[in-house]
This record gives C-alpha cells, sequence and structure tokens, in this order.
C-alpha cells in the first residue's frame, strides 16, 4: 500500500500503528482454547504459539499475555521473523530445531485444515482440528455485506461466533437454540434497535418508551448498546401494555367501528376470544348469549358466519354494551393514571417502540397521552402491516424493515414475518390485560406472573445469547459505521432459517410458543416433526396438518425421516416417469 501511494515510511507506520491499535482492540480469546492450554499446562507440557501472520512475534506475544494466555517460559514463532510456513510443514521443523524437540512429541492445535493438520501430519507432528470458530452459514452471510455496510455486518458475525464459543448449550437442541439466537435473531434485532437509538438521538427524543411484551428483549439490547455509543442521552423504559389492555380504553360507544375492531377476524375466532378483547368472558353476559342461541358448548368453538352475526347484534345492544362501556372507561382512567404514572405526560419528545403490528394499539395510546396534554409521540416498528388505517392518527409512525401499507421496505421476505419477530421478542411474564390500583400506584394485571410455555421452550438461553452477542459487539463509530443498513442481511437471514433449517434447529425453534389470539387463550407450539401420514398427506393430497400450517419447513425438517421417504418417493416417482417417458419416446 505504501508504494502504491508513494506514502513516506513514517505516513506507512503511522498506518501499521493504526493497523496494530485496532487488532488489540478487536481481538478475543476463543473461551475453549483457555482450557485447552491449561489441560496441557496441567500435564506439564512446554506451551508454544506457531502462527502464519505479517504481525511480529513481539506484539502477538503481548495480545496473548493480554488474554492470560501466555507465561513466563513459553515460546511465540511467526512466519514473517522466521520465514518458515506452516502451509508447507517447514515451520514445524524449524520449530522442532529450535524447542530441540523431535516432531513426533509435539501435539499440534489448529484451525486450518490445510497448514494445521495435513501439513502437520505431514511433518509427523499429531494434529487436533479445532473448526467450531470457523463462520457457520449464518454469520458467512452477514461477512458476505461487510463492505455494504461499512463493517457493520462483519462485527455481527465476529459477535455472533463469539456467543457461539461462550454460551454452554449441552444438548445439540439447546445448541440450535444458541446458534439461531446469535447469528439470526441478535443481528436481526441489534440492527433494528441500533436504528432506533440512532433516529431518536436524531429526532432528539428524550424518552424511548417499549412497550411489552416485544419491547422487553428490545429494551435489554438498547440499554446494552447505549453504553457503547457516546452521546446517547436518552431515557429509556419499559411500559406494560397489550392490546387487550389499551385498546379498549379508545372505546366511546358501541359503533360499526367499534365492532370493526371487536370482531375482526384474527387468530381464535371463538365467543371467548372475541370478547376477551374487551375485558368480558361469555358468564359475564350468559343470558344474552343464551337469548340469540350462543349455547355454552359453542363459546370455544369457531363461529360460524350466522353466529359472528348473532355476537354483533348482541354486544351492540343492551346490558353487554354498557358492560364493554363501562370497562372501557374504567380502563382509560387507569391507563392514563398510568401513563402518568410513567412519565408519559412530561414535557419533552419522546416514542414508542413496538415490533409488528397494524399500528392501532400505540395510536391509541399516543391518543390517550395527547388528550392528557402530552406531545404526539413517534411510534417506531420492525413491521407495518396491512388494515392499521386510522380515522385519525395520534403518532408519528416510522417503520424499519417493511411497510405493507406503502409497499416500501423488504415485503414478504417469509409468508409471516410476524411469527418470527414476535416469536424471537417473546415475554418472560404473562400477558398484559389490564391495570389496577394498588397502594396508590398503578400496577399491571397479568395472565400469570411467568410465560411458562415460552421459558420452557428456551427463552433464557435465547436471550442469554442476544445479550452475550451484543456485549460482544464491537460499536466503535472510529471504526464501524453504526449507521449502515443492515436490513438486506436480516432479510437472507431470516430467509436461509425459515426455509432451509437444520432438524435440531427446527425442533428447537418449532418448540417455541405461539399465540394465536390477543387474549392469549390459544398457545401452540411453531411446528412439530411431522409423521408418515403427513408426509404422504403433503406430498399426495397436497395438503398439510392444521397446526403444521405456520412452519411446514421447520416440521418437515425436524423429522429426519420425513426427508428420506420424501427422498424415496420422490426417486422412485422420478424413475417411473423416465419409463413412462422412454415407453411413449
Amino acid at each position: 500500500m505504501s508504494v502504491a501511494l508513494e506514502m513516506s515510511e513514517r505516513e506507512a507506520e503511522a498506518l501499521a500503528d493504526s493497523e496494530r491499535a485496532l487488532e488489540t482492540e478487536l481481538i478475543r480469546a476463543i473461551p475453549e482454547m483457555y482450557d485447552h492450554v491449561k489441560h496441557a499446562r496441567t500435564r506439564g507440557d512446554r506451551i508454544v504459539f506457531l502462527s502464519d501472520m505479517y504481525l511480529s512475534s513481539e506484539f502477538i506475544h503481548a495480545r496473548l499475555a493480554e488474554l492470560g494466555l501466555f507465561r513466563k517460559g513459553d515460546s511465540c514463532y511467526v512466519s514473517c521473523e522466521t520465514e518458515r510456513s506452516k502451509r508447507h510443514g517447514d515451520s514445524f521443523r524449524d520449530m522442532a530445531m529450535r524447542e530441540s524437540v523431535s516432531l513426533g512429541m509435539i501435539s499440534h492445535v489448529g484451525d486450518n485444515y490445510r497448514a494445521d493438520v495435513l501439513a502437520a501430519r505431514k511433518a509427523g507432528v499429531r494434529t487436533e482440528y479445532f473448526e467450531h470458530a470457523h463462520l457457520n452459514r449464518y454469520e458467512k452471510i452477514l461477512e458476505t455485506y461487510s463492505a455494504a455496510t461499512d463493517g457493520l455486518t462483519s462485527v455481527m458475525a465476529g459477535a455472533s461466533r463469539m456467543t457461539r464459543l461462550s454460551v454452554d448449550a449441552p444438548s445439540p437442541v439447546q445448541a440450535a437454540l444458541r446458534d439461531v439466537s446469535a447469528g439470526v435473531i441478535a443481528p436481526v434485532l441489534a440492527g433494528y434497535v441500533l436504528w432506533i437509538l440512532r433516529r431518536a438521538k436524531r429526532l432528539g427524543l428524550r424518552r424511548l418508551y417499549f412497550v411489552s411484551r416485544d419491547g422487553q428483549i428490545l429494551l435489554d439490547i438498547a440499554r446494552r448498546m447505549s453504553q457503547k455509543i457516546a452521546g446517547l442521552d436518552i431515557e429509556l423504559r419499559y411500559f406494560y401494555g397489550s392490546r387487550q389492555a389499551i385498546q379498549i380504553a379508545d372505546l366511546r360507544a358501541i359503533d360499526d367501528a367499534a365492532l370493526a375492531w371487536i370482531l375482526r377476524r384474527t387468530g381464535e375466532r371463538s365467543v371467548r376470544s372475541y370478547l376477551a378483547r374487551v375485558a368480558l368472558t361469555p358468564e359475564d353476559i350468559r343470558a344474552s348469549l343464551l337469548e340469540v342461541g350462543l349455547n355454552e358448548r359453542d363459546w370455544s368453538m369457531p363461529l360460524s358466519e350466522k353466529s359472528h352475526k348473532m355476537l354483533s347484534d348482541v354486544l351492540m345492544r343492551g346490558a353487554p354494551a354498557e358492560m364493554i362501556l363501562q370497562r372501557a372507561s374504567d380502563t382509560r382512567r387507569l391507563l392514563i393514571r398510568y401513563a402518568q404514572q410513567e412519565g408519559m405526560l412530561d414535557a419533552g419528545e419522546w416514542g414508542l417502540v413496538d415490533t409488528c403490528g397494524r399500528g392501532q394499539m400505540l395510536n391509541t395510546l399516543s391518543h390517550v397521552a395527547v388528550e392528557k396534554g402530552a406531545v404526539a409521540p413517534k411510534a417506531f416498528y420492525f413491521q407495518l402491516m396491512h388494515g392499521g388505517e386510522q380515522v385519525e392518527s395520534y403518532c408519528q409512525r416510522e417503520v424499519y424493515f417493511c411497510d405493507e401499507k406503502r409497499q416500501c421496505g423488504y415485503i414478504k421476505v417469509i409468508p409471516d414475518l410476524t411469527c418470527i419477530i414476535e416469536i424471537a421478542c417473546s415475554g418472560d411474564h404473562g400477558l398484559v390485560q389490564g391495570y389496577s390500583e394498588t397502594e396508590g400506584k398503578i400496577v399491571p394485571v397479568l395472565k400469570a406472573e411467568k410465560n411458562t410455555a415460552a421459558i420452557d421452550a428456551g427463552l433464557p438461553l435465547l436471550r442469554r445469547s442476544c445479550a452475550t452477542f451484543v456485549d460482544s459487539l464491537f460499536l466503535d463509530p472510529k471504526a464501524v459505521h453504526l449507521g449502515a443498513d443492515s436490513r438486506a442481511a436480516s432479510a437472507e437471514l431470516i430467509t436461509k432459517f425459515w426455509y432451509t433449517p437444520g432438524r435440531w434447529e427446527a425442533r428447537a425453534w418449532g418448540a417455541m410458543p405461539v399465540e394465536t389470539d390477543h387474549a392469549g387463550l390459544s398457545v401452540r407450539p411453531l411446528a412439530r416433526p411431522f409423521t408418515a401420514r403427513d408426509v404422504i398427506l403433503a406430498i399426495f393430497l397436497l395438503r398439510l396438518p392444521s397446526d403444521g400450517r405456520l412452519w411446514p419447513q421447520g416440521g418437515f425438517a425436524a423429522s429426519l425421516y420425513s426427508y428420506t421417504l420424501i427422498i424415496r418417493i420422490g426417486a422412485r416417482l422420478g424413475r417411473s416417469l423416465k419409463a413412462m417417458f422412454r415407453r411413449w419416446s
């Protein structure tokens, strides 16, 4: 470079100093290597560090010592000084001569198969191949976007690798969950949170509220990132809320618009599910339901078109309508006090953070706050979906990944992007059903203290992996462009994982629970291993089981024999078609 750019010796040395400084800042020790070195020392072995590298042995020696790997009496040989290479095997012979040992006495651990294994064995050295530090398929994707993101996705690849090597996962399923969390979930969410923090700073926001439950992991990532980014003077807070707890607060009358929200055909379509949206149970309006022919046995069953109309008629009149409006009024009063308690009504610019949705929940929350004198907030979304058009908007919405209404961003990356993002952002507590007053303080009413289904499926490991990823992430703005757009890399990561999961990845992620309605009344795993019957129906009748339609690729991948069966059937069909073609021709 110095020759090409006609640098002076002083300029070239200044650049070399900068490179060494960056190396010093970025180098990390592979955790397992501590154990390798420790065991060797316990056995009384002599430790020698051997490297094909252009940096000096003095520099490498210093880094190893800082990391606690190099001790007095150890040796370090580097190819740029010895003029010997491991790739050709002469580095091992030179080292053996310098250390006065035979080649057969050397046990060498390395990660380059050609240089550290094949060449070493050819020279007569015993070898151990260490390949865990190689980039996996997700990290390779991140690395391919390094130039396009000015290094941002490259340091994400490094953080993912360090997470894989640091977080303990004893079983194949746990290891798969850790690797997907580190290689897909953490980079995608980190890119989103980094964008939020940059936008919040540029817009001069003083406070950011991460709305539960999706906001829980995003808040943790934001707090960890804020310690790495200088000048980020923004208060980061958690706000307990849900569609069920907030949406009802904006009901002022039971009209067509109100019924359109209450009876929107999403998720579970039962009487119990619809009523839960307005803080009611079928038992609360039992007489009214029985009067129109909606019997108890039907309350938890999917409604027919006729029954759907019956329920609509029930809710528009008499006691049910009065109960809904009274619950709405009570919720609105408590929500206003909770918002005031959490500082939403204080002076200054503020923002709300959510993941995926139609925008109605945050618009309602903004309406409640603005009515009481708050400044209209900014609302940040990962994905904004169709169907969230409001007559009047009380917040300025900004979308990171894709906006379906405006048809911009990364649309249709996978059939149901919301599914994977909401699972990744599962909270560790139950659904917020409303608010209550306890000792003069407004507190959330939770469906359950713990989200047992998600915790049992591996949520703590997912969280720990994401936290380790962010802690390992190098975010020095002098070396990495923090404003780079990493969405293309995120899109490819999501696509790769969703459509071609490994067997253990499918089993780990497929066990994560999905809530199929807003009230949390129906929870089921994302995917399950398909049976032979499922596979046959899928191939010949083009029909998947109802509980396998959310993530069919995961269902197939989780069943190893399913792949084998498909291959056999495909091969037999192929042979039959070829025979038919030969006979026809």
